[in-house]
């Protein structure tokens, strides 16, 4: 099967009109002055979130700026569909998705394996060892045996950007199991779907300086599967044998088509009939593949779209994963502004955005998507959209402390509503008459520490996996949400006229004891009245309501 991604349309999308489409790369710019392309409209979630990436990655490897003018004329006008085709033929022998030479995504040699189900590709589906022992609960097997080359091209790349752990050789994508991405949403004047490539694309000496050898200018060194694969880390006994790629070894631009898995797709049983992701009838429908360990493995890598964090131990930089309870403004450090004290950077696109492209009378937004992995489960799709209000630089130190003391306030008082909700379920207060203090025993938490601080946290790690507690915090952020956005405006308003911020903080600090209380009683009295303990409930409420109170968070507010 000959299936070219730079020839056929297999991208969908949505224009303004509100009209669906299919287009080849360079045709997203077709129609920009009266009918562009404002969304993709893939048939899932993760597959938008791979799609743009995609083609993030093809402009970036192709026709990124030369300059910040070059920049700002792409952003404001695009080049024409012919023009950007031209650019992306240079490339086009690399993304044959069929054929019997190099196949995109897909391993150089037609290694000898037992070919299955399709379904594989998709990285919420169930493994082998699920469906030997029949824990395929939720998601069911043979779900989907059949895809479109569309879909399959989609699929292939998610994978292989999203790349979970899964089992002895197989390994982990460029930025660790489902990295989380952070793209700039343009406004209403910037809506376009080029305008938000452009928006996450970097000028060509920025980008080719953050890692990666530009001396490295073959094909096989941008795109792995146009050369035979390099081996990666794989335990034999108590020995690693292959080597690991890191940045010396590959082009820049190689960190957008990373290619940690072996796979290989059938195409020599193909049928027509419907794909069971898109709905959409094909006469090429994709039955099995087949795959094999020992793909590359990839090490020392800094992705433009990823934030970072760095390990205390090893001074290493890391990409930020997604983790349960989704994306909420609790990420604000680390996804908008530096977080020094969990050294979290954002991801290079943001900052470059923040700190050099920004315009006053702009309101752009991020978006962060990404998988929350455990280990090869993926437990979740998450994706939220961020304001990134724009700042006088005069006032950015000041506005940043005081929105980093809001963020770490809120997570205090939600912490402490986590502990208070445990004290009142499993909870056995001890009062002292003498100090009038209350010390908490449990039945499945053993040998507190006497220290208040390590106490605390000792009951916090011990409950991180209680989900009721988990839906309990998530409710807490998402129902504060509205009022930090809200506090950052008048925030920021202050601080640009010089007027005192107490009002906002009072405000702001009040809002959340008034969250954290409202939670407490829907959760504290949720069981049978047989098995509530009120004296309990009312020892955890006032206890909660005084640390919310306390100095130590009033402090971290300002107040």
């Amino acid at each position: 099967m000959q299936f070219n991604l730079i020839d056929e349309r297999w991208i969908p999308v949505r224009r303004r009109d509100g009209s669906s489409d299919k287009i080849a790369p360079h045709e997203v710019t077709k129609g920009f002055a009266d009918n562009p392309v404002v969304a993709l409209d893939a048939p899932r979630p993760d597959f938008n979130g791979a799609l743009i990436q995609f083609l993030i990655g093809l402009v970036q490897t192709t026709a990124a700026p030369d300059d910040e003018d070059d920049w700002e004329e792409l952003l404001a006008s695009p080049p024409s569909p012919e023009s950007l085709y031209e650019r992306f033929m240079t490339v086009h022998d690399a993304f044959n998705l069929g054929g019997d030479g190099p196949r995109f995504m897909q391993d150089f040699e037609d290694f000898t394996a037992e070919y299955s189900s399709v379904d594989g590709l998709l990285i919420e589906s169930p493994g082998i060892h699920a469906q030997e022992l029949n824990t395929d609960h939720f998601i069911k097997r043979n779900t989907v045996i059949g895809i479109c080359p569309c879909c399959c091209a989609t699929a292939l790349f998610s994978l292989q950007t999203n790349s979970p752990s899964g089992g002895p050789g197989y390994m982990t994508s460029l930025r660790g199991g489902g990295p989380l991405t952070t793209l700039v949403l343009g406004d209403g004047n910037h809506d376009s779907v080029w305008q938000l490539l452009t928006l996450n694309i970097l000028e060509k000496t920025k980008f080719l300086n953050i890692c990666g050898n530009i001396n490295l200018i073959e094909k096989k060194s941008i795109f792995p599967w146009m050369g035979t694969t390099r081996k990666g880390k794989r335990k034999k006994g108590d020995q690693f044998t292959g080597e690991c790629t890191t940045p010396e070894e590959a082009h820049p631009t190689a960190m957008f088509w990373a290619m940690p898995r072996r796979i290989r797709l059938n195409f020599k049983n193909l049928r027509l009939g419907i794909c069971d992701i898109c709905g959409i009838s094909s006469s090429s429908i994709i039955a099995s593949h087949k795959k094999a360990p020992g793909g590359a493995s990839y090490e020392g890598w800094l992705h433009p779209l990823t934030p970072y964090y760095e390990k205390n131990a090893t001074m290493d930089k890391l990409p930020v994963h997604a983790q349960p309870g989704g994306i909420s403004y609790r990420h604000w450090l680390g996804l908008v502004s530096n977080d020094l004290k969990d050294k979290k950077t954002p991801a290079r696109i943001v900052h470059e955005f923040i700190n050099n492209r920004q315009r006053k009378d702009w309101q752009f937004r991020l978006w962060a998507f990404g998988y929350d992995m455990n280990k090869a489960k993926s437990r979740c799709w998450y994706e939220s959209i961020i304001p990134l209000l724009y700042l006088d630089p005069r006032i950015r130190a000041q506005y940043e402390q005081n929105v980093a003391g809001m963020i770490r306030a809120a997570a205090k008082i939600g912490e402490n509503l986590r502990i208070a909700i445990k004290n009142s379920i499993h909870g056995d207060p001890i009062f002292n008459p003498l100090t009038k203090e209350i010390k908490w025993q449990y039945k499945d938490i053993k040998k507190l520490p006497a220290n208040e601080d390590k106490c605390r946290s000792k009951i916090l790690h011990e409950t991180r996996g209680m989900t009721s507690l988990i839906a309990m915090e998530a409710a807490f952020w998402q129902n504060t949400e509205s009022q930090f956005y809200s506090s950052l405006l008048g925030l920021k308003s202050a601080l640009e006229s010089g007027n005192d911020i107490n009002q906002e903080m009072k405000k702001w600090h009040n809002a959340l004891c008034h969250e954290a209380q409202k939670l407490f009683d829907a959760y504290a009295w949720e069981g049978a009245i047989e098995d509530t303990d009120p004296k309990r409930a009312v020892y955890a409420r006032k206890e909660l309501d005084k640390f919310n109170h306390s100095k130590i968070v009033r402090e971290l507010i300002g107040l």
